[in-house]
């Protein structure tokens, strides 16, 4: 019986919120909260990576330099992936390369949103950051359309929270968001998307060796995405030699490689599936702040009223997701569902 298997028929287990459940759940927390200061880095790195590309290949366009760091990016990653974790090559099998295509749609969609939004002059680093962590909030959405459930009462109560922060976190709104900040937010919820299909994938396929997959079937979507870009045509791909050897855009590149995807993502498929998607969700809400303290140092960012407002509206969305009503109430005009782990614990 494999340890997944375990974990629903043990009486007293994490799946039965037994003792034994948890500390695995306990450590998955600790672990997913600690990648977060990875992935708060990664907007500042973002931001610089496609100012240096747009500097020396010559070219003012936004989603052709955003699609190019991301394409070396997980490019590098899948390179830096059999290195640092071989077994994720050993693993590898037809369930891992189908589950891996399926988790690099979201993966890679949501990316190409955040750092499209990001480039763009009116998003900050802790700007993107905050209104990315909005998929604390669509996540228990989502969860409750695919259970076919009432939403928790603190994602209602969320809702309103989260819309009056983005709204205002650069003060009173004139004329509606911004277009950088209607990708982030679209960038939110197809990360809310990833999250429950990796509940879904992990489960089923070994998660190193879906990590891989990801990666290179991201490496694929990226170059698509770089070849379609309007403005590709525009870059001066002859001072690509140049770029590469930027020191500012090749550490940028290897942090975000190694540190933000390799490393990262290979927790987050390790340990999320300990942990049920909301919950989850909640773990990831010190990725703002992380990148708010990071931006704010580096100087790409001011203090200012109502950046705090905005965040605090933000975070108190986050939290009243995962605080109130936990509990979410029983599908309309059924029982109550069995919780995803349970469900689907025994498949592999």
């Amino acid at each position: 019986m494999n340890e997944r298997k375990a974990r629903v028929a043990t009486p007293g287990g994490d799946a039965l919120g037994g003792a034994p459940g948890r500390r695995p759940a306990r450590l998955a927390i600790i672990l997913l909260s600690a990648v977060c200061l990875f992935w708060g880095m990664t907007f500042l790195l973002m931001q610089i990576g496609t100012e240096r590309i747009r500097a020396i290949l010559g070219t003012q366009d936004r989603l052709g330099p955003s699609a190019l760091f991301l394409f070396v990016r997980f490019g590098l990653a899948a390179l830096l992936m059999p290195l640092c974790l071989p077994s994720s090559v050993r693993r590898l099998d037809r369930v891992a390369w189908a589950q891996g295509l399926l988790l690099s749609l979201p993966f890679s969609l949501g990316f190409i949103l955040q750092v499209f939004g990001l480039s763009q002059a009116d998003v900050s680093p802790s700007q993107s950051a905050f209104l990315t962590s909005l998929f604390v909030v669509a996540t228990p959405i989502l969860d409750a359309l695919v259970r076919r459930r009432r939403p928790p009462l603190g994602v209602l109560v969320g809702i309103p929270l989260a819309v009056v922060g983005a709204a205002f976190m650069q003060g009173p709104p004139r004329g509606g968001l911004s277009l950088g900040a209607w990708m982030t937010i679209a960038c939110a919820v197809v990360f809310a998307v990833h999250i429950l299909v990796t509940d879904y994938s992990t489960r089923r396929a070994d998660p190193m060796a879906i990590t891989l997959t990801t990666l290179l079937f991201s490496v694929v979507w990226m170059g698509l995405a770089l070849a379609a870009a309007p403005g590709a045509g525009a870059l001066r791909l002859a001072r690509l030699p140049a770029l590469l050897l930027d020191p500012r855009f090749a550490l940028a590149e290897v942090l975000c490689a190694l540190l933000a995807t390799v490393v990262a993502l290979s927790v987050l498929n390790r340990w999320q599936k300990e942990l049920d998607p909301s919950r989850a969700a909640i773990a990831y809400t010190s990725e703002p702040v992380f990148a708010a303290i990071i931006s704010l140092a580096a100087g790409r960012d001011h203090l200012s009223g109502w950046l705090f407002f905005g965040a605090g509206m933000i975070l108190l969305a986050n939290l009243s997701a995962e605080l109130i009503g936990k509990r979410a109430a029983p599908p309309v005009g059924g029982a109550a569902e069995p919780p995803l782990r349970a469900a689907q614990g025994g498949d592999r």
